[in-house]
């Protein structure tokens, strides 16, 4: 994930989600979510998610509608506010997981997204939490800005002001994620850039592909086989450099959690003529 050149191995097809992911009719029907304890990444269930991310289908689509329960919600709650707000995310293509009603780290991930889209920040104002302010942005929430809106029908657009990947299919949004770009000064005395531009997805790898600098995920590679967008496991904490944490900790490829990262693959092209892909924004030095 970085400027070196080294090979990627693969180290076994490791299926810690079971690859039972299913495209239906009517669109996205995602299954696998993450385990809930942080950082774990046991063999978690797998449910068909036909809501997730199907907006703009009438009004009678779980998620079109959304009413505030009134309630501060945070990580680790459960009931129907929570199910109410995955269901929401999901309909705005922010993929939340299954809308079992518990908020693991599936619904924080996405609800990072959704704030990053709408404060247009790295690190957007009291983050972990869903609290008025946020249930009212639900209600009337900003549509992310798009960068490359020329650049095809097909594309994604990572946009490194605001940690967010912008999936594109037939000019229409289809996901939104939150993601974790490289950092410049980590801890282990290294620096690393995500390097701007239009790329395309080159080559995947099914499982775990281990190098130099550690193991990525699912790995959909842009840049030979040094840059990637790929999953990591849940973050220990919600800053930090392990994992998927809201601040940049990569070694200059693109993270993405865990549960986004088991079917990205399946909704672009890879290959020569693979899906463009357009990263843009400021390199984060702290």
């Amino acid at each position: 994930m970085g400027f070196s050149a080294r090979q990627w191995v693969v180290r076994g097809a490791v299926a810690a989600v079971a690859s039972a992911l299913v495209l239906s009719q009517a669109g996205l029907a995602i299954g696998g979510t993450a385990a809930r304890a942080a950082g774990s990444v046991g063999a978690a269930p797998v449910a068909r998610a036909g809501s997730a991310i199907a907006a703009g289908r009438g009004a009678s689509m779980p998620g079109s509608v959304y009413v505030s329960s009134g309630r501060t919600l945070r990580f680790g709650m459960r009931g129907p506010a929570v199910r109410a707000l995955q269901l929401r995310l999901n309909y705005l293509h922010y993929y939340s997981g299954r809308p079992d009603g518990h908020f693991g780290w599936s619904t924080m991930e996405a609800v990072w997204a959704f704030k990053e889209v709408q404060s247009g920040k790295v690190i957007p104002r009291n983050p972990d939490i869903v609290g008025p302010a946020m249930q009212r942005q639900l209600r009337h929430p900003r549509l992310p800005k798009a960068f490359k809106p020329h650049g095809g029908p097909w594309r994604i657009e990572i946009h490194k002001k605001n940690q967010v990947l912008i999936l594109y299919r037939r000019g229409k949004i289809e996901l939104i994620s939150h993601t974790s770009t490289a950092k410049f000064y980590r801890s282990d005395g290294s620096g690393w850039v995500t390097p701007d531009g239009h790329y395309r997805a080159l080559s995947f790898i099914h499982g775990w592909a281990c190098g130099g600098l550690g193991c990525m995920w699912n790995p959909v590679f842009f840049i030979s086989t040094l840059f990637a967008i790929h999953g990591e496991p849940n973050p220990p904490s919600t800053f930090g450099e392990a994992g998927v944490p809201l601040n940049p900790a990569s070694h200059g490829c693109v993270r993405i959690p865990w549960d986004i990262s088991q079917f990205l693959h399946r909704r672009i092209r890879i290959g020569a003529h693979g899906t463009p892909i357009y990263i843009f924004g400021p390199n984060y030095y702290h």
